[in-house]
């Protein structure tokens, strides 16, 4: 790599934005988390390319987007499934890829899911340093800030110079995650909300089938249609900060659950909240698939938060210690020699 400013142009993008993982610290001023809603697949790209820290990446949302770099870089992408192109070449998800100076990366046909995200050693910024909001570069609608992702912008990548992969005789290790054994596929986990009393029995029918996924979903909250549990306290309630996942019950045929981007409640009842693990999930929870919603305990929530964390730890860890294995020309790190990929 050069010595001075790598940069990374994008090609092709529709809907992508630079992402992170919020700012959590807002909240007592009444400003959105935000930040990538998948938290898990971008924390997770960021270990696969030995970021110590998390640092911007790319987020596209159900559409191709493809990316153009000065120097050779190492990349990863996580998320979704979908077709993932180094010069036009196929290359696998989950796995640091080194993208050769003046190399396309495309992610295309995105499926199984909803969004994607490209991590880069040293991160993704707006060239000259650009500006970030209580730290953090995620996008907030409501305060219009934020930046999407058009073709020729340019943007900043990585420190040059830091890592020499050049002559590489094996591939990085695919290090795919592990599927959590508990909730389900298409469960996801809740635990009681604040209003929970104000249904009274019929605050379990959310329990009792599935519900669906409709496309009037942002970061700010995700509509689902399904069985209504019945309000049997119709007092007034006052508007009010609610936690990310609430599910709030507005009337009508659907169910409201407040994403990272939603700010104060709309005075509505919150019958359950998901919890942090199955957020992910639900992030990429297509339009018109199905979910069922399934009690869990609070000790449970953190254990399944716990083993997320432990395996974006243990990447982490993993990848750090080869990237940073000195290289002799003609030998691998010890991964590669007992024929780990």
């Amino acid at each position: 790599m050069s010595s001075g400013t790598s940069t990374a142009t994008i090609v092709e993008a529709t809907f992508a934005t630079l992402q992170d993982e919020g700012r959590p610290s807002g909240a007592s001023w009444g400003i959105a988390a935000n930040g990538a809603l998948d938290q898990f697949s971008y924390h997770y790209g960021n270990a696969l390319v030995g970021n110590q820290v998390s640092v911007p990446s790319l987020e596209t949302v159900m559409t191709d987007l493809a990316v153009a770099f000065s120097d050779e870089v190492i990349v990863a992408v996580t998320g979704a499934s979908a077709e993932v192109t180094v010069g036009g070449l196929p290359a696998r998800m989950n796995q640091a890829l080194v993208v050769p100076a003046g190399g396309e990366l495309a992610v295309r046909d995105i499926r199984d899911g909803v969004r994607c995200y490209v991590s880069i050693f040293g991160g993704f910024g707006e060239l000259g340093g650009g500006r970030a909001f209580l730290g953090s570069v995620a996008p907030d609608r409501t305060l219009r800030y934020g930046l999407d992702l058009v073709a020729g912008l340019t943007l900043g990548c990585g420190p040059a110079g830091r890592l020499d992969v050049s002559g590489r005789e094996y591939p990085f290790p695919v290090l795919s995650p592990p599927r959590p054994q508990s909730p389900a596929a298409g469960e996801l986990g809740v635990l009681p909300g604040e209003n929970r009393d104000l249904f009274e029995r019929d605050a379990d029918d959310i329990f009792d089938g599935d519900y669906v996924m409709t496309d009037k979903t942002d970061a700010v909250g995700s509509r689902l249609e399904g069985r209504i549990p019945r309000r049997r306290d119709t007092a007034e309630i006052l508007s009010r900060a609610l936690p990310i996942g609430s599910i709030e019950v507005p009337g009508g045929k659907e169910l409201l659950v407040l994403n990272r981007g939603r700010g104060l409640s709309a005075g509505y009842p919150v019958v359950g909240v998901i919890c942090t693990s199955s957020m992910n999930v639900l992030s990429q929870t297509r339009p018109g698939a199905a979910i069922r919603f399934v009690p869990i305990t609070v000790a449970a929530a953190r254990r399944l938060r716990s083993r997320e964390a432990e395996i974006i730890q243990s990447a982490r860890e993993r990848m750090t210690r080869i990237l940073d294995t000195p290289r002799v020309a003609g030998a691998a790190t010890n991964d590669h020699k007992a024929g780990k990929r």
